[in-house]
């Protein structure tokens, strides 16, 4: 507040006192007009602000419903996801069991290759071991047939022979008989047989045979037989001789076959 001057008179006084008080009126007059301005301004201002309160309401709300669905929302994209990670964890170890399978079942079915190789190995082994015992099962049934054939061969030639041999044995047992006949007969000869057969003449009634046994008659009327062999008498000692000879020829040529076919039989 002002120092209050000392007033000489007392209208000097008043007119202080007066101006004063008017200086008071016009400054209420012009705080009275600041707050009609005010308060004008306040009330436009506060009409303002409830607009935007009422706007800030209905947004908050439609905020807090947007926050509620977002929730729910959430809620429901928590529990799809718990689903989603339940499942892909059964998944995931449903994959890691059939996974643990198929290595289970891989290195089975290696171990099953492993073992077919090998008996593949072994099958090819045998194979080769089972040709090679073929190959020498065919040459040796080759030789064995070579070998049957010849013994066929020689069988057949033993029955030729054995035929041979038997016609001989008959022969040679004609000629025997023959030569002992004859023995007998040369003692009882007369002089003149004697002669004739000196002379190379043969006696029309003495019976001359073959070597196959078969008699010869009127050979000195020049009818055709077989009575000489090679030149000689069959009963002369040379064609004895010969033929015992030929028939011993043959029989060991029989006892060398009849060896030779037992020695094949007995080669496996």
């Amino acid at each position: 507040m002002e120092d209050i001057p000392s007033f000489s008179s007392l209208q000097e006084e008043v007119t202080f006192w007066k101006n004063k008080a008017n200086e008071l009126f016009e400054s209420k007059e012009t705080l009275q007009k600041d707050f009609d301005e005010f308060a004008e301004e306040s009330k436009e201002l506060e009409a303002e602000l409830e607009l935007q309160l009422d706007q800030a309401e209905t947004k908050l709300s439609e905020l807090g419903k947007v926050k509620q669905s977002l929730e729910l929302e959430n809620d429901r994209l928590k529990d799809r996801l718990q689903a989603t990670t339940n499942e892909f964890s059964f998944t995931v170890n449903t994959l890691q069991e059939e996974v643990s399978e198929y290595s289970s079942k891989i290195t089975d079915l290696q171990k099953y290759i492993r073992e077919l190789e090998h008996n593949n190995d072994n099958l090819e082994r045998a194979n080769r071991a089972m040709m090679c015992s073929l190959e020498d099962f065919e040459k040796k049934l080759n030789e064995a047939i070579e070998k049957n054939a010849l013994l066929e061969n020689e069988v057949e030639d033993k029955a030729q022979l054995q035929c041979m041999v038997q016609r001989l044995k008959d022969e040679s047992r004609d000629l025997h008989s023959e030569l002992a006949l004859i023995r007998r007969k040369s003692f009882n000869k007369r002089p003149s047989e004697l002669d004739m057969s000196k002379n190379g003449v043969v006696n029309p009634e003495t019976p001359v045979k073959t070597p196959g046994g078969t008699p010869l008659k009127d050979l000195g009327a020049g009818t055709p037989g077989n009575g000489l062999l090679n030149g000689v008498s069959p009963t002369t000692p040379i064609a004895n001789k010969s033929a015992l000879n030929i028939v011993g020829d043959l029989l060991r040529k029989v006892s060398e076959l009849k060896e030779r076919f037992e020695m094949y039989k007995s080669v496996p």
